[in-house]
């Protein structure tokens, strides 16, 4: 008779719910990778235009000219804002999806080691049946020869 763990149903189970939190964590990662990127993209775009308007002081510029600058630079601080806005949601939706996958991974570890330990009564058992087993044929044998 083979083993066959009792709850293996349920490890399985267990299994694909871990991978599927550890492939949810990866993507919300590289969600909070790409936010990041898109923040540090604003920001070298406010720089390139706080130089432009630096480049442009000395230069007689229209008011139209400034306008449009200053409306732009508002824009990008608004859009920067946002974005860290967003930057720190994500960043708790990755700390609360690692917590998740830690909890599933120790739900999965407890099962692992019911496993083990189930197959380790297992063995001993089949160990014991076999010992008896031979035990009886063993004396099956020595009373054979004491009969003849």
């Amino acid at each position: 008779m083979a083993f066959q763990f009792r709850l293996q149903k349920l490890l399985d189970y267990r299994e694909d719910e871990k991978k599927l939190a550890q492939e949810e964590l990866a993507r919300r990662q590289r969600e909070l990778l790409e936010i990041q990127e898109e923040l540090e993209k604003l920001q070298k775009e406010e720089q390139r235009l706080l130089e432009f308007h630096r480049g442009r002081q000395l230069k007689k510029l229209d008011v139209f000219t400034l306008t449009a600058i200053e409306s732009y630079r508002l824009f990008l601080q608004e859009r920067f804002r946002s974005k860290q806005q967003e930057l720190y949601q994500s960043q708790e939706q990755v700390e609360e999806q690692r917590k998740l996958v830690v909890e599933s991974w120790k739900s999965c570890q407890v099962l692992e080691k019911l496993k083990e330990k189930s197959l380790n009564t297992y063995l001993r058992e089949e160990k014991s049946r076999e010992q008896r087993l031979n035990d009886e044929v063993s004396l099956y044998g020595y009373l054979r020869k004491e009969g003849e």
